[in-house]
This record gives structure tokens, sequence and C-alpha cells, in this order.
């Protein structure tokens, strides 16, 4: 009997040391996040993506790394002219009384219009088209009738300039001063291009021609230029000089120059120019376009 309880107390001994001999050799972590009883890191769990969602922030191991910006989606809400307005022509215009001058550009009006032949401007739709009219550079004519408008005084540029208008009428009594044409999208960067033209000029109730020539430094983005008279102008004036700066496919002269102007480029590579100024101390105003030489 005696033998029997000593055999069943030893075999219940050796099955619990057997037991605990399993706990304490097991040394890995149910979790991988964890680490184990050594002090080493667990690895990484697969598939764990380490890239730090904030470009100026590092990585766990310390290296900082940039991530490239999202591709450029464009701005919905610009237009395509970048002014507000997608028509194919555009430009800028005075409305002043009969014989009258504007006092500066701060009067000038940005037009646009899906026609060239045709002017947008104070609520009125008016033809700039008179198909009797044979002088390509610029027409001035009296008492003109298109369609349903009579105007007293018509002068407008003719087909030598194939991506703008410009011109000066009268209208019952309104003068209109306009330039508009095709805005160029790719302008050059550098030379200097000269460009020749014309000018419509008023004064006191008078319009008439005159001779325009520009040149454009685009390495330096300025524009000089000069507007004289006609052998036969019946308009008598001193040269009226024209600078400017230019920005992007515009030009414009600074603040208190003597004779101000607005503009801009219009067709390929900056083909023609055109635009409206005042010259105060002469008591003038009017428009002008002019077509690349060089």
């Amino acid at each position: 009997m005696k033998k029997h309880v000593f055999g069943l107390t030893l075999a219940a001994l050796l099955l619990t040391a057997c037991g605990g001999s399993n706990d304490d050799n097991s040394n890995n972590p149910a979790d991988p996040g964890q680490k184990a009883p050594g002090g080493s890191e667990a690895p990484i769990a697969p598939g764990k993506d380490e890239t730090p969602s904030d470009p100026g922030k590092k990585n766990p191991g310390g290296d900082s790394q940039l991530i490239p910006p999202p591709a450029n989606q464009g701005n919905p809400d610009k237009k395509e002219d970048g002014k507000g307005s997608t028509s194919k022509y555009q430009g800028s215009a005075f409305i002043v009384p009969l014989g009258k001058q504007p006092q500066g550009i701060a009067e000038a009006k940005s037009i646009s219009s899906e026609t060239l032949t045709e002017l947008n401007l104070d609520g009125k739709k008016l033809p700039l088209q008179l198909p009797t009219l044979k002088n390509d550079n610029l027409n001035v004519v009296r008492d003109a009738t298109i369609g349903s408008i009579s105007y007293r005084q018509f002068a407008v540029s003719g087909s030598r300039y194939a991506n703008s208008k410009f011109g000066y009428l009268t209208l019952g009594d309104q003068d209109y001063i306009f330039s508009q044409g095709t805005p160029t999208t790719t302008m050059p960067t550098s030379g200097v291009v000269k460009y020749s033209g014309a000018a419509a000029i008023g004064q006191a109730g008078v319009v008439d021609s005159a001779i325009a020539n520009f040149n454009a430094d685009f390495g330096k983005h300025a524009l000089t230029g000069s507007i004289t008279q006609n052998a036969n102008s019946n308009i008598p004036f001193k040269p009226i000089v024209i600078a400017a700066g230019i920005e992007g496919n515009r030009f414009k002269s600074k603040d208190g120059a003597a004779v101000q102007t607005t503009g801009g480029f219009y067709g390929d590579n900056a083909r023609e120019l055109g635009g409206i100024f005042q010259d105060s101390a002469q008591t003038l105003s009017g428009s002008f376009g002019a077509v690349r030489t060089n």
C-alpha cells in the first residue's frame, strides 16, 4: 500500500515539472507590436505604410522624406484669358462726348466681341466694315452709313491688320475710340521688334489719320514709339511720343505720363499691336495699330 501511494505522488511531481518548463521557455510575444523580453524591437507588421502624411515630418527611422505634390489640376474658376472674358477679340475703348477728351486711361473701358468687324460698347453693336472701302491701312469717311447705323465720322483700320481693328467713330453726340484684336497667346521673350502702322486721331470734333511707328523690346519689357501727322493732315500737331511697360500680352504707360496709353499685342508671335491714347498737352486722343516689320 505504501509503495502504491509513493508511486502516484512521484508521477504527479513529474507532470508538474514538465508543464512549468514549457511556460518558462516561451519567448515569442503574442502581440507583434510589443517588445520581446530580450529588449529588441519587434518587426513592423507587413503591409504597414511608413510614408509620412505630412511632407515636413520624419519617418520612424529619422530620415526626412518629401512627398511630391499632386499634379496640378488647374483652377476651374479662372477664365481662359485671365481677365474675366473668353471672347475671341478683346481690347480697350474710350467713350466721350463729341469733341471732348477723356481724362486719362482711368476712363478706358474693357471691350470684347465675337466678331472683329463689330464693336460692342455702351450697349451698342457697332458695325466696323464698309464694303466699298479699299484702303488696307486706315479708312476715313464722313457721313458713312452701315445698315441702320449712320456715322458722322468713320475712321477704321483696313485689311492690312488681320488680327486687330482700331478706329475713331462719331455716332450722334458721342465719340467712340477703340482698339481690339485676338490676344497673343505666346509672347516673344527677347529681341527688339519694329512695328509700323497708322493712327486715328481726334481733336475738337475733327477726326483724321496719322502715321504710327513703334519699337518693342521684349527682353526689357518696354514699348516706345511715336505718332506723327500726315502731309495733308487736317489736325496739326507735334509728334506724340509714347512709352509703356509690357506685361504679358498687354502694355500700359506709367501713371501721370504726359501721353497715357493702354493696349495689347495681337496674333501669333505678337504680329500686331494696338491701343488707345490720350495726349493731355496737345488735347489729342485716338487709337493706333501697327504690324511688325522684322
